[in-house]
C-alpha cells in the first residue's frame, strides 16, 4: 500500500493518536484522582512529610515533551517527500506519551507519611494494613512491593520501600509501648 495515500494515512493516524490519547487520559485521570484525594488527605492530616524520590524526573519528562512537540512543528525542514504528515504524526504521540509519564512521574513518586500511615497515588494506608515488603533487585529497575491486607497491592521504588518498612516498625513499637 502507498504511504501517501489519504486513508493510509487516515487509518494510521487515528490508531496511534487514538492509542495515544488513551494512554495519555489514563495517566491524566489518575493525577486529577490523586489530586482530589490529595486535598481531602491535607484536610483530615494537618502533620504529615513529604518524600519524593527522583522527582527530577518529572522535569525530565516535561522537557522530553516540550523536545518532541518542537520537534513536531519543525517537521517540515526535518521531512523529505511528503512525509510530513508522519513527523507531525509521530512526535505529537510521543510528546502526548511523555505528557503522561510526567504525570504518573509525580504520582507514583510521592509519598506522604503520618504518624498512624501513608497517603500515596490516591489512597491513605495505615500501617497496620501492611501485610508485607517485597524488594526486587532487578538489573534495571530497584523497586518494593507494598503488600496489604486487604490482598491490595502497591509498587514504590526502593528508598520509600525501604521508609515505609521503618515508619512501620516505629508504628509497631510505638504501639507496644502504649500498651505498656
Amino acid at each position: 500500500m502507498d504511504s501517501n495515500n489519504i486513508w493510509f494515512k487516515v487509518v494510521v493516524g487515528v490508531i496511534l493518536v487514538g492509542y495515544m490519547a488513551f494512554i495519555f487520559y489514563q495517566s491524566l485521570k489518575g493525577g486529577i484522582a490523586y489530586k482530589k484525594e490529595f486535598e481531602n488527605f491535607k484536610n483530615s492530616h494537618k502533620h504529615y512529610e513529604t518524600v519524593v524520590d527522583g522527582g527530577y524526573w518529572v522535569w525530565i519528562m516535561v522537557a522530553m515533551a516540550v523536545l518532541a512537540f518542537v520537534l513536531m512543528f519543525m517537521a517540515p525542514k526535518l521531512a523529505q517527500n511528503d512525509q510530513t504528515y508522519y513527523y507531525y504524526l509521530a512526535y505529537g504521540c510521543i510528546g502526548l506519551v511523555f505528557l503522561g509519564l510526567a504525570i504518573d512521574s509525580y504520582t507514583h513518586r510521592r509519598v506522604y507519611l503520618t504518624e498512624e500511615g501513608f497517603f500515596f497515588e490516591d489512597t491513605y494506608y495505615r500501617y497496620r494494613m501492611v501485610a508485607n515488603f517485597e524488594f526486587k533487585n532487578g538489573i534495571i529497575a530497584h523497586n518494593c512491593s507494598v503488600l496489604m491486607s486487604n490482598r491490595d497491592k502497591i509498587v514504590v521504588t526502593k528508598k520509600i520501600g525501604e521508609l515505609l518498612q521503618t515508619k512501620q516498625k516505629e508504628f509497631k513499637k510505638a504501639k507496644k509501648e502504649r500498651r505498656k
